[in-house]
């Protein structure tokens, strides 16, 4: 382990040992700060990422990498002094009749480590402190060594606007993030993919650090019969595009009706020339900057193909090798093998999947057999339909008649579950992840566990039996 690495996380260690538990003012300045470092740094941050991707539109940047997390800290900030009240308990009968008092407190759990991906990399080096700071934590930043622009600035924004004792970071590749994820954390938030995440929950169990890993997945668009297909294309086109499909919650591929599917590639189609005219010179279409990306997703592409597959490349301009385009182009693939790794894994990436069924309960069949995603999205259908869609099939959450819309409820707590990740983060959900929360019990006015110590008599046996009847 780099000298560096060890002095950090031993400085983060003594600060938490010597501060166990942060004023409401230092938590409330400390999330100022963050909010401030970032509006004051905007431009630089949306100019770190234009350089990291090889041109990423502006309103993008300033959208994922800015606002969004300043909404996190934001919210967090009107309603951390809520958050950290001591919740009451009702104490057991009859403990509560003799004046017994149960309730939670909040304990911030010390130092808790961020690994930060490349594909929103300010956003989620950043919106993790919403719920570390608020709950009275301190953050060491591990961001992506493939957005190296990107990780300068944040290590550079952190530095302004925290003690080193308070958040701070560390740069490098692959070695440096299996010694940091090795640390005895008392906590650590991960973002990323699923290979990646196996070996931080191996390194962290050594310590039995607990953690919070945010996967991705393939998260689905289910489209109901006789819905509005210009709506639904629309909606699944913008989602899917943004970022050149690079979003953790995206939607990976499109459930459409058999007799509605023509008419729903004809609509995609349609959507993606409205939104993207010109492709490979439109500055709002995202690059897809590593070459293993491209060839990866290339390689998706020609494996369903090869399969009978039907593939639809959606740009005006000729098309030689995939792997060679930095604006990968949206490609359509439809009925995939639903064995072929385009439909195992996560693309991640501007290849839409769309696959044909018959019938709500055939979809959800089909939907029971893949792993269990970070977002599904099911668009018309009646009431009836999406109470049927919410109990019979598992995601990390919902949004009903739009895509990735849940994220962003700040009040809502946001995580996968199975393959996609597991614990949340965001609001108070997130503030309560990243705290103990310790039972606290104030004994009652009358001693009623003296009855209960040796020597033990047969009356307390009675009572006892008594009270498996009561």
């Amino acid at each position: 382990m780099s000298p560096e690495l060890q002095s950090k996380f031993s400085g983060l260690q003594h600060a938490a040992r010597e501060l166990p538990y942060p004023s409401l003012e230092l938590r409330r300045n400390r999330l100022r700060r963050a909010i401030d470092v970032l509006i004051a740094n905007e431009t630089r941050i949306v100019a770190a990422l234009d350089a990291d991707f090889g041109g990423r539109p502006e309103a993008l940047t300033l959208l994922t990498d800015v606002l969004s997390p300043v909404r996190s800290l934001r919210h967090a900030l009107r309603h951390v002094k809520r958050w950290m009240r001591s919740e009451s308990r009702r104490p057991e009968f009859p403990m509560g009749l003799i004046g017994a008092r149960a309730s939670v407190f909040y304990q911030p759990l010390g130092v808790v480590g961020v690994v930060a991906p490349w594909n929103a990399p300010v956003a989620l080096a950043f919106s993790p402190l919403a719920s570390v700071l608020a709950a009275g934590n301190l953050a060491f930043i591990k961001p992506s060594e493939l957005a190296p622009a990107s990780a300068e600035l944040i290590a550079e924004l952190v530095r302004s606007a925290f003690a080193e004792t308070e958040v701070t970071t560390v740069l490098g590749g692959p070695e440096v993030a299996r010694a940091f994820t090795a640390l005895p954390f008392n906590h650590l938030i991960f973002t990323g993919g699923t290979e990646t995440a196996r070996a931080v929950m191996r390194a962290a169990a050594e310590h039995l650090v607990p953690v919070t890993l945010e996967l991705g997945g393939k998260s689905p668009a289910l489209i109901a019969p006789g819905t509005d297909l210009a709506y639904a294309a629309a909606k699944i086109a913008n989602g899917k595009f943004v970022n050149a499909g690079q979003v953790c919650m995206a939607p990976d591929f499109a459930l459409v009706h058999q007799r509605d599917k023509e008419r729903f590639v004809n609509e995609v189609r349609s959507a993606v020339h409205r939104l993207y005219p010109g492709l490979q010179r439109n500055a709002d279409y995202t690059r897809v900057h590593l070459p293993r990306q491209r060839l990866r997703l290339a390689t998706l592409v020609s494996e369903a193909q090869q399969r009978g597959a039907t593939v639809e490349i959606l740009t005006d301009d000729p098309v030689i090798d995939l792997t060679q385009l930095q604006r990968f182009p949206p490609v359509l693939v439809v009925d995939p093998p639903l064995d072929s790794e385009l439909m195992r894994a996560e693309v991640f990436g501007p290849v839409l999947p769309i696959v044909s069924y018959e019938s709500l309960e055939q979809a959800v069949s089909l939907l029971a057999g893949l792993s269990r995603p970070l977002a599904l999205y099911f668009i018309g259908g009646s009431a009836a339909d999406k109470q049927y869609i919410l109990k019979n099939t598992y995601a990390g959450g919902v949004t009903f008649d739009d895509v990735m819309l849940h994220p962003f409820m700040q009040d809502l707590a946001f995580g996968g579950v199975g393959h996609s990740g597991m614990g949340r983060y965001l609001g108070y959900d997130g503030f309560k992840a990243l705290s103990n929360a310790k039972g606290v019990v104030q004994r009652p006015w009358f001693d009623i566990t003296r009855f209960l110590a040796p020597p033990y008599s047969p009356n307390l046996s009675r009572a006892m039996r008594y009270a498996l009847r009561f």
